[in-house]
């Protein structure tokens, strides 16, 4: 019995502004970029870019090309491939309007090829963001005949983010804060959930300060520092690593304050929340004297005591009076 798995569902981590490797052994294929931004006017002429796919294998490939479109799978990043099957993945869809120039491309061994794109601004490409995927597939490889056999396909992509100028709709906000820490532990990293209810990508900045209960800054963190975008209409976890740059001793209530924008805007939106934390330090110093203190009051009743002995025994007798 032969049993044919066909993958077609593609998830990956996105949105890094340095070029990433589709296929991350280096003798197979990849391709460059991963990504790229394309910027429309509101009335002009169509878009072409390019995409350059590296065979570094011996043997020359052969590639089937495709568009789809992509949007966010869950909050941590991670994509899918979309089949505009509802109104918001019809809204920001892209694979209608992008034409590599053809469908299939063979590459020889340790060669370049390069492909382009067009992207058509047609009218019905409406303002905001649009988001596509090209992909490569590589051509069935014949196998086994015999027995149950698995084939899988090698499938990697570039995506393409679009922005079309006019009616863009930038609104990013902060949603919730989240600390890894207990009141023992001093938080070591901060995950802050965004909004965007905007029409197109965003790139959200910013820093986390924390304050102890005399007001010094004791730690700090970058936000996104990654450059990782957010798309519209979605939410999306940030984690913010904080580093401590004093010590903090003092137990009590800490401030953890966030200021945050976005690419294209110059004023910071701020926030904070407060958390209960007591050092270890302080928890040791207390112990301390609460033992210190101990060992003083029965040091005390026992010299209470030994001066009551004395002086009963001391005390007058009859005769001598």
């Amino acid at each position: 019995m032969k049993l044919l798995l066909s993958i077609f569902f593609v998830v990956g981590i996105l949105f890094f502004r340095e070029p990433l490797h589709a296929a991350s052994d280096q003798r197979g294929l990849t391709v460059s970029p991963a990504f790229q931004e394309v910027i429309l006017e509101q009335q002009g002429e169509t878009k072409d870019f390019s995409v350059s796919v590296t065979n570094n294998t011996e043997t020359s490939v052969t590639l089937r090309l495709s568009v789809f479109d992509f949007g966010s799978l869950d909050e941590s990043g991670g994509v899918a491939f979309l089949g505009a099957s509802n109104d918001l993945e019809r809204k920001y869809a892209l694979a209608s309007w992008m034409r590599p120039e053809k469908d299939v491309m063979t590459i020889a061994p340790d060669a370049t090829q390069k492909i382009k794109i067009t992207v058509e601004n047609r009218d019905s490409l409406g303002p905001g963001g649009h988001y596509g995927a090209l992909t490569f597939k590589m051509e069935d490889i014949a196998y086994n005949d015999t027995g149950n056999n698995i084939a899988v396909s090698q499938l990697f992509s570039s995506l393409v983010f679009v922005k079309k100028i006019g009616g863009a709709i930038y609104d990013l906000s902060l949603k919730g804060s989240e600390l890894s820490r207990n009141v023992v532990r001093f938080p070591e990293k901060a995950r802050l959930r965004f909004q965007n209810s905007g029409n197109v990508h965003a790139v959200p900045r910013g820093i986390v300060i924390v304050t102890d209960p005399l007001g010094r800054r004791v730690a700090k963190g970058t936000v996104n520092q990654e450059s990782a975008l957010i798309l519209p209409e979605t939410f999306r976890v940030y984690p913010v690593h904080l580093v401590q740059i004093a010590t903090s001793f003092i137990p009590g209530r800490y401030t953890i304050e966030t200021a945050y924008r976005y690419d294209g805007k110059d004023d910071f939106v701020t926030t904070s929340l407060q958390f209960d934390f007591i050092p270890p330090a302080a928890i040791v110093i207390v112990l301390a004297l609460v033992v210190a203190c101990g060992w003083y009051a029965i040091r005390g009743r026992r010299h209470m005591g030994e001066k009551k002995a004395l002086s009963g025994s001391v005390r007058p007798s009859n005769k001598d009076a």
